[in-house]
């Protein structure tokens, strides 16, 4: 029942019954006068409906038109050709190569995994012959899904089939345990059964014939109506001519012009430079990249620096428009938008030094592969970095195989982790001089230290004895010695000959861990990658380790933290971030640069860096005085370093190598690390990585003067 619009007005006036009673009520005027009020209502009514049609289908009609278009039609978008990648002096790392591609987009009349589909599919395989291996485990694990009677679920326990029924377990749950549980003979057997007479007569494909266009048909399944998919990544020149040739018998197939990375210098430094993915975005990935815009089948970077910079490199989209046609179903492109190129990045690195620097390594460890007292000795690594503004000038990493080849492995200077030995005593030094417990040119003398007697008598000692040595030679020489006196004093102890280690402050780990990362180990280095590895930081704390922690057996490094720290020596306590990336620059146009990598240094080490250059001091008298071999004094540079040797923890004689340093000693230019590890299993071998750093410097000197 209507609401009397009236009813306030009306019990108003009847306030005073009997002044009412008195008057006689004028009920025609009363119901005139609300007539008219309604008209009026109504009238304003449909005078806004008719100027909001008026808008619509008049003044707002070109808008809405657009909008309706751009509701219903369907889009496909085209990944761009990618940024190219240059060295630090224009050579050209990684381009784009133009290939021709196999693609597929379902007709309109076709729907998911239709005996059609299945026929077209195998036909497909056998023409072009795609063979079972082109695709991987998992997905023939699917295949058994898809193909079997009951979609898997005799691979389900009745409690799992129950709990499925019921809701308690997701799709998803239930797909992670069914494909878990296929063998290659479930697969196998599904591929034996016969058709029935009227799967026959009806034109069934046969489990062993879906089987042979399983391969094709699980990608053409992954188009979709935004994305087609691509079947044959660069096509052969005689794939392309037969299918254009054929197309009538291929419907939804088609030739599409695309391109494929091409990285120039093979695989050097390739595990750094990363990957892009070829068949669109992955399971693992896929969820992130849709969340960021991306389409399903458009490539991204995997790996490496094409990760790292995915957002420089990629470009803007190609979009297409797609109709289809009225008679065949078939779909038809035609471009929306016109896509831009990606911007390309000049990299920090000297790609020719960087091959030979890789030749180097090949070279040594070929040498000694059959050296009885380096059998084990199978990789090596080296890194030359600007120690003013972290610029990566190579970064190199050789593996040996067992059958006599050569593996780059330039990612293993971040993500590999080694015990270092004695580099690590340039903090362990500054640390001693900077809390007090020893001064500068202190007299020690190097001599094996002896703790405790009998079953729980321990030595410890350096490699030879050295003497009476001060700070300076103690790096020079690099005493073990020294560097147990700096622990013991920190930690509140007393060296009595003879007598039980004891040291009552144990909080000098913390002391030790704070310097360390001061100078970037343990830490992060911050490099432009997508991972790296920080190493074991070991939780020991008994009383002998923190004497190890000195000398470099107790935490392990990876090759990069102990450049960062060598250069944060060198160029005066400035922790700066190592990178690969120097400029990102417009296509064809290096003069327009986008970005520019600026020095980015993560912390100054603290305290009085007067006792840094009583260190850097030590380095330098390593050189001069062939402590750290010959190698170094001939070349007649004014160069700084600082060797070491970490012995491992198996039952017979086990060591990796190390080098480190910088050069000029003062406002370096370079610094450099080398690691070999498990480099020897004889203590009467030199250390390796000193020949290598020789011949390194040596390439260098001459690009580099």
């Amino acid at each position: 029942m209507l609401k009397n619009p009236f009813r306030e007005i009306d019990n108003k006036n009847r306030k005073n019954s009997s002044d009412l009673l008195k008057k006689t009520a004028d009920f025609n005027k009363i119901v005139n006068q609300r007539m008219k009020v309604m008209i009026i209502v109504v009238l304003c009514f449909f005078i806004a409906i008719g100027v909001k049609l008026f808008n619509v289908q008049i003044l707002e009609n070109e808008d809405y038109i657009v909008k309706l278009e751009a509701f219903t039609r369907k889009q496909q978008v085209v990944t761009p050709p990618r940024g190219e990648m240059v060295d630090r002096n224009g050579n050209v790392l990684v381009s784009n190569k133009e290939s021709l591609n196999i693609t597929y987009y379902p007709p309109s009349n076709v729907s998911s995994y239709s005996e059609s589909k299945w026929a077209l599919a195998k036909q497909f395989a056998q023409v072009f012959q795609i063979k079972e291996d082109t695709i991987t485990e998992r997905d023939w694990k699917d295949f058994y899904l898809v193909a079997a009677d009951n979609y898997g679920n005799d691979l389900l326990t009745e409690e799992e089939l129950d709990k499925a029924l019921r809701g308690e377990l997701t799709t998803n749950e239930v797909y992670r345990i069914k494909i878990n549980r296929v063998t290659q003979a479930d697969i196998d057997r599904i591929c034996l059964e016969e058709l029935t007479e009227a799967q026959k007569n009806a034109g069934y494909l046969s489990n062993a014939d879906k089987r042979i266009a399983w391969p094709v048909m699980i990608l053409m399944e992954k188009a979709t109506s935004q994305d087609s998919s691509v079947i044959v990544e660069n096509a052969s020149k005689e794939d392309v001519a037969y299918l254009v040739e054929h197309k009538e018998e291929f419907p939804g197939f088609d030739v599409t012009a695309d391109w494929i990375r091409n990285y120039e210098y093979g695989s050097t430094l390739r595990d750094v430079l990363g990957s892009v993915s070829t068949r669109g975005l992955d399971e693992i990935s896929k969820d992130y990249y849709l969340a960021q815009g991306y389409a399903l089948n458009e490539r991204v970077g995997s790996s490496g620096l094409e990760l790292q910079y995915e957002d420089y490199l990629r470009g803007t989209r190609t979009v297409q428009n797609i109709s289809y046609d009225e008679e065949s179903g078939i779909a038809i492109f035609s471009p929306s938008t016109v896509g831009r190129k990606g911007y390309n990045l000049k990299l920090t690195v000297d790609i020719e030094l960087q091959q030979k620097v890789d030749e180097i390594l090949q070279r040594v460890l070929e040498r000694e592969k059959d050296n009885e007292y380096r059998k084990n000795f199978k990789k090596a690594f080296v890194i030359l970095m600007n120690p003013q503004n972290g610029e990566i000038i190579t970064m190199n990493g050789q593996q040996r195989n067992e059958d006599g080849t050569f593996t780059p492995y330039a990612s293993g200077n971040y993500l590999e982790a080694q015990p270092s030995g004695s580099v690590v005593k340039l903090a362990t030094l500054y640390m001693g001089l900077n809390e007090g417990v020893v001064q500068p040119n202190e007299i020690i003398v190097d001599a094996p230290m002896v703790f405790g007697s009998g079953a729980s008598r321990l030595v410890k000692q350096s490699a030879e004895n050295k003497g009476a040595i001060n700070d300076i030679t103690a790096i020079a020489k690099s005493s073990n010695v020294y560097m147990f006196h700096i622990a013991i004093r920190l930690a509140g102890g007393v060296y009595v000959p003879n007598a039980p280690l004891y040291l009552p402050d144990m909080t000098a780990y913390d002391i030790f861990r704070k310097y360390y990362q001061m100078f970037g180990l343990g830490l992060e280095t911050g490099i432009d990658v997508p991972k790296e590895e920080i190493g074991f930081i070991s939780t020991a704390r008994e009383q002998g380790t923190l004497l190890d922690f000195a000398i470099g057996q107790y935490d392990s490094y990876t090759p990069l933290q102990l450049i960062q720290y060598v250069a944060t020596v060198g160029n005066g306590g400035y922790r700066v971030q190592p990178h690969f990336l120097k400029e990102v620059y417009e296509i064809n146009s290096d003069e327009s640069v986008i970005y520019q990598y600026d020095t980015n240094v993560l912390n100054t080490v603290s305290g009085n860096l007067d006792y840094l250059e009583r260190v850097k001091q030590g380095m330098r008298e390593c050189v001069s005085t062939t402590f750290c071999g010959s190698g170094f004094k001939n070349l007649n540079k004014d160069i700084a370093a600082k060797t070491g040797t970490a012995e491992l923890n198996t039952e017979v004689i086990r060591t990796n190598s190390a080098v480190v340093g910088f050069a000029p000693s003062n406002n370096p230019t370079i610094s450099f690390v080398c690691m070999a590890p498990d480099s020897n299993n004889d203590r009467s071998q030199i250390n390796i990585c000193l020949e290598i750093m020789n011949d390194v410097l040596t390439e260098y000197y001459k690009t580099y003067e």
